[in-house]
């Protein structure tokens, strides 16, 4: 995307440049001939008119010098203001384009924000539900330890019952083995 920006201006540049080049001298080509026409025409009107007109030659002369001055000023004043007009288009142009870029920048921003909310949003979450877990385990490990040992208890009481028992039953049975030997 980086290189159409680069590249799309520079394509401009060049069209416009081969353009502005061929009206140029298509321009100066006609001012040249046209010029040169005038000349020409001046010339054979002078050398008919030389010997009866001397004043109004010179009146001609003066009246052709001022109106090519003011084609001059006008084409310069025309081009001035077309330059001025496509430079105030070009200026708007980069301006909107411009803007452009800085809210497309802006919409990417906003919603790369929108899905780092997200994802931290989901991340918390998951936290929150593995801290429920830890807490679930450390209770249940410590229930699981209090239960062992009260088994545990209750088995060694069971053991030493029947420990008592079986050596009750042997007192019992030397007892009566004694009884019945006397």
């Amino acid at each position: 995307m980086k290189k159409l920006y680069f590249i799309v201006p520079l394509a401009g540049a060049l069209v416009f440049f081969f353009f502005y080049s061929a009206v140029k001298n298509d321009i100066k080509a006609a001012d040249e001939l046209r010029k040169k026409q005038q000349a020409e025409e001046l010339v054979e009107r002078t050398k008919r008119d030389f010997a009866n007109r001397q004043k109004a030659f010179e009146d001609t002369v003066a009246d052709a010098k001022r109106r090519i001055e003011e084609v001059r000023k006008r084409e310069a004043e025309e081009n001035r203001k077309v330059e001025e007009t496509q430079d105030a288009k070009d200026a708007r142009d980069l301006a909107y384009r411009e803007r452009e870029r800085q809210y497309k920048r802006l919409m990417e921003l906003t919603d790369s924000r929108a899905v780092a909310n997200e994802q931290l949003a989901h991340v918390q979450e998951q936290l929150a539900l593995q801290k429920i877990q830890s807490d679930y385990f450390e209770k249940a490990a410590k229930e699981v330890v209090q239960t062992k040992a009260n088994y545990e208890q209750a088995l060694s009481k069971m053991e030493a019952a029947e420990k008592a028992a079986e050596v009750a039953r042997t007192a019992a049975a030397a007892a009566a083995a004694a009884a019945r030997r006397s």
